[in-house]
This record gives C-alpha cells, sequence and structure tokens, in this order.
C-alpha cells in the first residue's frame, strides 16, 4: 500500500471496504476531527475531551456538549459521577435530549457510552455534526459531506458516493 489509506483490494469486491490498515487510518482522521469539532462547542465550559473512550463515559462531558449545542439546560446533570449508576443517568439525560431534539439514534444506549464503545460513539459524533452543523446549513449535505472528504483526502479524488466511495 502506497499512500497508506486504500489499496486495491480495498476498492475490489473482495475487499469490501478499507483495510484493515486504511480503516484503522480513517478511524484516526475521524476521531481527530470529530474531536475538534466537539472541543470547538465545548469552548469556554472549561471541560476538554481528549479521548472519545473514556472522557464521555461518566456523562458530564457529553451533557455539556448537548446543553452546548441546543444552547439550553437539558436536566440536573450529576457533576461528579460517585458510580456506575450515575454516569448512566448522565449519559441517558443526554441521549434522551438528543433524541428530543429530533436525532435518529439507532443501536447505541447509554451502556454502549459508558462502556467506551468508540464506534458507536463516533456514529453518535457523527449525528451531532450532522443535526447541529450541516444541518444548520442552506447546503444539501451531500455536497457538504463530499467537500469534506476532498478536504481530508484529496489524494483519493472522490467526486461521488457510488464509484469513487
Amino acid at each position: 500500500m502506497t499512500s497508506g489509506i486504500i489499496d486495491m483490494k480495498a476498492r475490489s469486491r473482495e475487499g469490501r471496504g478499507l483495510s484493515q490498515k486504511a480503516g484503522e487510518h480513517w478511524i484516526e482522521i475521524q476521531k481527530n476531527t470529530f474531536m475538534n469539532w466537539v472541543n470547538l462547542q465545548l469552548h469556554g465550559s472549561g471541560l476538554v475531551v481528549s479521548d472519545f473512550e473514556t472522557d464521555f463515559d461518566d456523562g458530564v462531558r457529553l451533557c455539556a456538549l448537548v446543553e452546548a449545542l441546543q444552547a439550553r439546560k437539558i436536566g440536573r446533570v450529576i457533576k461528579k459521577p460517585l458510580n456506575q449508576h450515575q454516569s448512566l443517568e448522565n449519559v441517558t439525560l443526554a441521549l434522551r435530549a438528543i433524541a428530543e431534539d429530533g436525532v435518529r439514534l439507532v443501536n447505541i444506549g447509554s451502556e454502549d457510552i459508558v462502556n467506551g464503545s468508540l464506534k458507536l460513539i463516533l456514529g453518535l459524533v457523527w449525528h451531532l455534526i450532522l443535526r447541529y452543523q450541516i444541518g444548520k446549513t442552506k447546503f444539501p449535505p451531500k455536497k457538504l459531506m463530499l467537500a469534506w472528504l476532498q478536504a481530508v483526502i484529496p489524494e483519493c479524488h472522490i467526486t461521488n458516493f457510488t464509484s469513487d466511495w
């Protein structure tokens, strides 16, 4: 693999997606990009996210993120959870507020976040970006996503979501 991004097997029918190494690279890009976005939203709160697998596990930062995105209090957040039950309460509070605001939450529950399921957490953050960032623009989401992909991985020359993706 020359660029470290995509090899020929990954593009072939046999590959059905990214190779292991390319998949790990893509997750790192996604983590960094999403983390920058999350920290931009949390700016001024005194909270920072540096590891999705551990920083959302008590629900405090997730609740702060949701409150920042929705510009309102979402309920009583336990600022220093003492046990897993209180952490689950916080995460449930955040997920409920997200769902009530029209974000579809598929296959993710409070336990997934408390247990640090990276892929599910990244999926959740992506849905937040779609709703609270991309959803507020006048541009079609597909065009924005395509522009983002072209900016992040220009060497792949992605111009559409069918044959190029």
